[in-house]
């Protein structure tokens, strides 16, 4: 048997995976380990399912920065929403029942203003960083010339056709906005795996009423878990952050979201969770 984490905290991005991530860790989680050269939020998420070079290297690959046998492990990679299929693969691999006894969480932000919340984080990033950290995938929010895209120009050239397209594995530009066609992936997760294994949140409930946010998590993970969880809150580059979304960049995301939401309510209705779940799950603004 290789030991794999027993939580793995899928996403949504920019949807407050690194405040229940963590509060786990200072609980008593144990993190994934940064290998050489790697950046720093590695130590949160191990980004293995999702990067075809991390995933090709294989199991023990994976299991092999979770050493400390002391300790329950926890990923908490966003991008794994994407792969239910890979993570299901995984585990089935790794033997001794790990597949079935895996708790899964992810956290569904309004779709909007996530997007809204990514194109603030990647135009931060290209400003503040330095050159040779910066990736493709932080780059999606910049112009030909190096300058930074506003926040419509990115809807127009990134977002939309990112929306438009029902690729769920896709590792290319717009990848994250993506993510938010959260009943595609959780119809992946659902049929792979045992509803019961599987904690849907709020980002809204976890903004407003950590303590229940706190207390949905424990229950799920049949654990009591020390100290108080609380929403970070991100105050980068708050000259330059975009606050508001314009109203055609609102209206062009919910053109495409407004339905996919529906799919989505029904999709929670239709298979209900553990019980300790926010149910019936809260609507998103658009």
């Amino acid at each position: 048997m290789v030991r794999l984490p027993t939580v793995q905290i899928i996403g949504a991005q920019k949807a407050g995976t690194s405040a229940v991530a963590n509060w786990l860790f200072e609980g008593g989680y144990s993190r994934p380990l940064i290998f050489d050269e790697e950046p720093w939020y590695y130590s949160k998420e191990a980004h293995f399912f999702d990067i075809d070079w991390n995933y090709n290297l294989g199991l023990e690959y994976y299991a092999s920065r979770f050493r400390d046998d002391e300790l329950p492990a926890l990923d908490a990679t966003p991008d794994t929403l994407a792969f239910a299929r890979r993570v299901r693969d995984t585990y089935e691999l790794a033997g001794d029942d790990q597949v079935i006894n895996l708790k899964i969480i992810v956290i569904l932000r309004d779709p909007v203003l996530r997007e809204l919340s990514l194109y603030n984080h990647l135009a931060y990033s290209c400003r503040n960083l330095d050159q040779s950290e910066l990736t493709d995938w932080h780059k999606q929010v910049a112009r030909p010339d190096g300058t930074i895209m506003t926040f419509d120009e990115f809807v127009r050239d990134v977002t939309m056709p990112a929306l438009a397209t029902n690729e769920i594995q896709d590792l290319g530009k717009g990848r994250s906005s993506r993510h938010g066609l959260y009943a595609n992936h959780l119809r992946e997760w659902f049929r792979l795996f045992n509803r019961d294994q599987i904690l849907v949140l709020s980002y809204d409930e976890l903004c407003t009423a950590p303590e229940r946010v706190q207390d949905r998590i424990q229950r799920f993970l049949r654990r009591s878990i020390a100290g108080n969880l609380q929403q970070e809150i991100n105050s980068n580059d708050s000259q330059e952050k975009v606050l508001t979304p314009s109203t055609e960049a609102r209206q062009c995301i919910e053109s495409i979201m407004k339905p996919h939401n529906e799919r989505l309510y029904q999709l929670l209705e239709e298979n209900p969770g553990p019980s300790m779940e926010q149910r019936p799950f809260p609507r998103f603004q658009c």
